[in-house]
């Protein structure tokens, strides 16, 4: 039986380290009718986002971040082998999402992911590229950019160990206080480590305390503002099938063990990046349920959230 379980576990891992495409949030603010015509909130089950726009039938969709009043969606767009993906940016006009803009920085073949700092002065992204650093994995690090005052990217810098390892690092999110969770496979399982982003630099980077993290694997993706309250994803047993949603709370020092969402948000296919408009009113997040517009393939999906932080 463990042999099986073990098989099972690993065809998981595979699986999860090729759709490793996903997530980031920091925050949003928003109000309640600009919420509920942007994302199409009109009941308690999940709706697509943007159908046709910003989820489509053609690719794979994974939401990273929402900026500050709903100015900007960025989100990831795969291919359907996921031999390429980059980062994209929608805006809002008279209540729907525009067509979406790649950002001129992701022309790598692969970069995934996206999110901003405090000041949003940098952004953090994952990518496939070649460090061209010693001691880093050639496989996903975190890269960032530079951002001025006219919404110019400068040229992705890798960023340097600690943060970075010979292990790969995936789903970088930060707050506005600069508390920053990542996930990274350094110590032989993904797991769930935190840093404080300050003066440009990342310090004190060490794996997060408590119960989050375990052999099955866990990735961040959304922190409230507090830096108390975590919506991360796992593949576990507890789950509904593939990656499912949680919830985890900090007590003092310690993370709280996840609570698994409910079969509303999960299902027996891959639920993932979860993150939460600033006013903690709707959940957005990636799954590949089937859906009117497409089978087989992640898309983006809003619904109001349940839970109080």
């Amino acid at each position: 039986m463990f042999g099986n379980r073990l098989n099972t576990f690993m065809k998981k891992m595979q699986l999860r380290e090729t759709f490793i495409y996903f997530f980031i949030l920091v925050g949003c603010t928003t109000s309640s009718d600009s919420s509920r015509k942007l994302f199409d909130v009109i009941s308690s089950t999940p709706v697509l986002l943007g159908p046709g726009t910003i989820s489509t039938s053609e690719f794979h969709e994974a939401v990273n971040y929402l900026d500050e009043n709903n100015d900007a969606l960025y989100f990831t767009r795969s291919d359907q082998q996921f031999d390429s993906s980059n980062i994209y940016v929608s805006y809002p006009k008279d209540g729907s999402w525009q067509s979406p803009l790649k950002l001129p920085f992701s022309n790598s073949g692969y970069d995934a992911g996206f999110s901003l700092s405090p000041n949003r002065d940098f952004g953090f992204f994952i990518s496939k590229r070649s460090p061209g650093i010693s001691g880093l994995s050639e496989k996903w690090n975190i890269w960032k950019v530079r951002s001025d005052q006219n919404g110019n990217w400068s040229e992705p810098e890798v960023l340097a160990a600690p943060l970075n390892s010979k292990g790969l690092e995936c789903c970088m999110t930060m707050n506005k206080q600069g508390q920053a969770f990542f996930s990274s496979n350094r110590a032989g399982s993904w797991d769930i480590y935190e840093a404080q982003f300050r003066d440009g630099q990342f310090h004190n980077i060490k794996p997060v305390q408590g119960l989050i993290n375990t052999e099955a694997g866990e990735w961040p993706a959304y922190v409230n503002e507090a830096g108390d309250f975590m919506l991360l994803s796992s593949i576990r047993d507890t789950g509904l099938g593939g990656d499912d949603i949680y919830v985890s709370r900090k007590s003092g020092d310690e993370w709280t063990e996840p609570i698994l969402m409910d079969s509303t948000i999960n299902s027996s296919s891959y639920e993932d990046s979860p993150m939460l408009t600033q006013d903690g009113k709707i959940l957005l997040f990636s799954s590949w349920r089937d859906s009117e517009i497409s089978k087989g393939r992640s898309n983006i999906y809003s619904v109001p959230f349940m839970v109080d932080e």
